[in-house]
């Protein structure tokens, strides 16, 4: 087969197979609750859809790149396939790191970051900073009106690993990805693209599902607007808290919209009488008054979906490919927990 640099790239990373005189990709899912699995998927499904990403972005040769994590998952394994096609020079990091991704924005004009990266890093000095590439559907409004009101380029689009492209935000509206038909049956995504893995390796399964007119789903929960666009929920993370099911990413996303407040993550923590206790972790940069912020948000959710415990962190802890590690999160309540009751 014909080598590119995107390929020689893909081969640097590790997730170029070769057999038989075909060539494929694997790989690993980057998901925060579930472990990860192998993506098995053809050069085409991301090669083909280069240059749409192209002219979406306006990224060219002449921009510097930063890609902020390994290519562990696909979102940046992506990126650094992408720079190669384009011949733009890269900055890639080993590791998320907020300072070592500041200075880097020194040189670079483009960088691809998950929504609590960019939450971060709105903090800092954005350098020669142009375009951001943000994945993930869990961008807040106002860190999108911030980013905007910086001078940024702001292109977010919603994806997972196993249906790659699906959604990208254009005039304000997430609409479906160039060659993309997008559904919502009961609540929930369908895709229908030349963008779609072929399934998962070594036989394992996984949240993806498929029909026999070729659309597939990894369960992403979602809804159109009014507009036609495309409003992504996120994955069934629902807490039972006191016979009550609740919908972290609802809650999350009534605190977010508080003043002052950059970020939020909702988690079920055990608990003898509800089985899971509802807490609240309020990220913003400056103090805030966690009294005011729950008082807003009890003003629009019910009782039974309202955090008992409410707690202020300067930042999330993040996983190696940028997402919220709420296994981290869950962990250090848990424990906070156990030391306050045990404190005499």
């Amino acid at each position: 087969m014909r080598e590119t640099p995107a390929r020689e790239a893909l081969r640097s990373m590790g997730l170029l197979r070769e057999a038989d005189g075909r060539q494929w990709l694997e790989l690993r899912t980057s998901g925060t609750t579930d472990s990860p699995r192998t993506v098995v998927r053809s050069l085409a499904s991301w090669e083909d859809s280069f240059d749409h990403v192209t002219r979406l972005t306006g990224i060219t040769a002449g921009d510097r790149v930063l890609v902020p994590a390994p290519p562990g998952g696909s979102m940046f394994a992506f990126a650094l396939a992408h720079a190669a096609h384009l011949g733009a020079d890269v900055v890639a990091l080993p590791r998320w790191s907020m300072r070592e991704a500041e200075l880097a924005l020194a040189e670079c004009t483009v960088a691809h970051l998950t929504p609590s990266m960019l939450t971060a890093l709105l903090e800092r000095d954005l350098g020669r900073l142009r375009t951001v590439v943000c994945a993930g559907s869990g961008l807040p409004a106002v860190d999108r009106g911030r980013a905007e009101g910086a001078g940024l380029g702001l292109v977010d689009y919603y994806g997972a690993a196993e249906l790659s492209f699906v959604a990208v935000r254009t005039d304000g509206v997430l609409a479906p990805f160039p060659e993309v038909e997008v559904d919502v049956r009961d609540g929930v995504i369908w895709a229908r693209s030349p963008w779609l893995c072929e399934g998962y390796a070594d036989g394992r399964t996984g949240p993806l599902e498929r029909d026999d007119e070729g659309w597939a789903t990894v369960g992403d929960r979602g809804r159109l607007d009014d507009d036609g666009g495309l409003v992504v929920v996120g994955r069934d993370d629902s807490v039972t808290t006191g016979g009550a099911t609740v919908v972290c990413a609802d809650v999350e996303a009534q605190v977010r919209s508080c003043a002052g407040v950059t970020d939020a993550v909702v988690i079920g923590t055990p608990h003898p009488d509800l089985g899971e206790l509802l807490e609240v972790v309020v990220v913003a940069p400056d103090p805030v008054d966690l009294t005011v912020v729950r008082a807003d948000v009890a003003a629009r959710l019910s009782p039974s979906h309202l955090p008992r415990r409410w707690h202020h962190w300067p930042e999330l802890p993040l996983t190696p490919a940028g997402k919220v590690d709420r296994r981290e999160v869950r962990c250090r309540l848990v424990e906070a927990r156990a030391g306050a009751e045990t404190t005499p």
